[in-house]
């Protein structure tokens, strides 16, 4: 059977395009030393693939279309996890540094879990099963709450667009379509909220650091680091990115189980063009921005050289 090639296949071939030059940026980094596999820029790598992933299989499915409805799933999964690592390496790149430039090197947001790596698996574990009571324990710890509130969220969205993917779309109107549509708009709209808010705060973030380093770094009074500009700048498209996966959970004009959003080859040109647009641009021009904080960052101190002159500081103090 031939197939045509869509409008869909097209804008997820040029995006699989752009994140595969994120994918060999990162991948030259690595085999040139510059960037070390235990690092920040390990997290923005994960977020590339499981985008190329996505974008592979919206190609797949631009092309056959509903012949394998696994390929629209895979593709839905797979873009949702992209959205909720991106926000997760947005919040790291900040916490990098805030470590680095901080007089304290202690990240306010993220500071040091006492106790072993298994004692804080252990403590992130027994928050989310006791969740809300469990926030209690990484009430010092604001990232603590942050991989919370956003494993909750995408646990929504996933089961939101699971639900609704059982409902006969033949027959709107009917109880069990309707009744299906309601819970998951209810699941998919929290989710997607619980995200907007983890943005947005993630804004409030950047804003105090670029406060407190204009008051604590005399040396640099009046100049903001290029590096909290950029990732700034990165936040305007994290956030419309939030605002439209809030949008797309809550009118159902914009869903992705509208069948007015569908032809008989897969998503229409107008549903293309708003679920790249407002999706998945937004989503690599912010993973964009923040690997390119690479350049302004290249000079900072090392994670060694301020631990050791702490050392050095400690030892002075208690002779």
């Amino acid at each position: 059977m031939a197939h045509s090639f869509t409008k869909e296949a097209s804008a997820a071939i040029i995006f699989l395009a752009a994140y595969t030059f994120l994918f060999v940026c990162l991948l030259f980094g690595y085999l040139t030393r510059r960037l070390k596999w235990k690092s920040r820029y390990s997290t923005i790598l994960f977020h590339v693939v499981v985008r190329i992933a996505s974008q592979a299989c919206g190609v797949a499915y631009g092309i056959y279309g509903f012949e394998n409805p696994h390929l629209f799933n895979a593709y839905l999964i797979l873009g949702a996890e992209g959205y909720f690592t991106l926000v997760l390496v947005a919040y790291r790149f900040l916490i990098s540094w805030q470590e680095k430039h901080i007089p304290t090197h202690i990240s306010w947001i993220a500071p040091p879990h006492e106790g072993s790596p298994r004692r804080r698996r252990v403590q992130i574990l027994l928050t989310i099963i006791f969740f809300p009571a469990g926030l209690w324990m990484g009430r010092k710890n604001f990232m603590t709450w942050i991989h919370v509130f956003l494993t909750i969220a995408n646990a929504l969205i996933v089961a939101g667009g699971s639900y609704l993917a059982g409902a006969d779309f033949h027959h709107l109107t009917s109880a069990d379509t309707i009744n299906r549509l309601n819970i998951a708009k209810a699941l998919r709209t929290t989710g997607q909220s619980i995200f907007l808010v983890c943005n947005f705060f993630f804004g409030f973030v950047i804003v105090r650091t670029i406060l407190q380093d204009k008051k604590e770094i005399k040396s640099r009074v009046g100049h903001i680091h290029p590096t909290l500009i950029i990732l700034l700048l990165a936040w305007f498209p994290l956030m419309l990115r939030g605002i439209f996966g809030v949008l797309q959970s809550a009118d159902f004009a914009l869903s992705y189980f509208n069948p007015k959003n569908y032809s008989s080859n897969g998503f229409s040109s107008q549903f293309t063009a708003i679920e790249y647009g407002l999706g998945v641009l937004q989503e690599w021009l912010a993973a964009t921005l923040i690997l390119s904080t690479y350049i302004t960052s290249r000079h900072d101190p090392s994670k060694r050289s301020y631990q050791t002159q702490g050392k050095k500081e400690a030892d002075i103090e208690s002779t």
